[in-house]
């Protein structure tokens, strides 16, 4: 059984993982990354995006690259209930056919409007 990587961590591991990859892939600063998560309903310091960058970026960049891929419907989306820095909070994912995560956001409430907006949000990203 392999040690999850983010044992210490109050965040789930899509998150930590989420913004390690921005933050390579997009060639973003630890400022824009935190933005951006908190566009997506997560508020993290540039300075937490900055330690888990030195502390998972080559664990990350060692996953295989998503292959140049076509546009296609094959995503999927699932909802997860996780506890957040002491709070219950709901986490939507979206993953492309491959089982690659395109996108994930932290909602403080389950309701038709945030999945609505995540979902418009997913499909324009993919």
């Amino acid at each position: 059984m392999t040690e999850r990587l983010d044992k210490q961590h109050r965040y789930p591991w899509e998150v930590i993982e989420l913004a390690v990859t921005w933050y390579q892939r997009d060639n973003l600063t630890y400022r824009a990354v935190s933005d951006k998560l908190m566009q997506h309903g997560v508020e993290v310091s540039h300075k937490t995006v900055f330690e888990w960058v030195q502390k998972f970026g080559e664990v990350v960049s060692r996953k295989p690259k998503r292959a140049a891929r076509e546009r296609s419907s094959g995503m999927q989306v699932e909802e997860s209930y996780v506890k957040v820095n002491g709070e219950w909070k709901y986490m939507y994912r979206s993953t492309d056919s491959k089982g690659n995560m395109v996108n994930a956001v932290l909602r403080s409430r389950r309701n038709l409007a945030s999945a609505r907006s995540f979902l418009k949000r997913a499909t324009e990203d993919n």
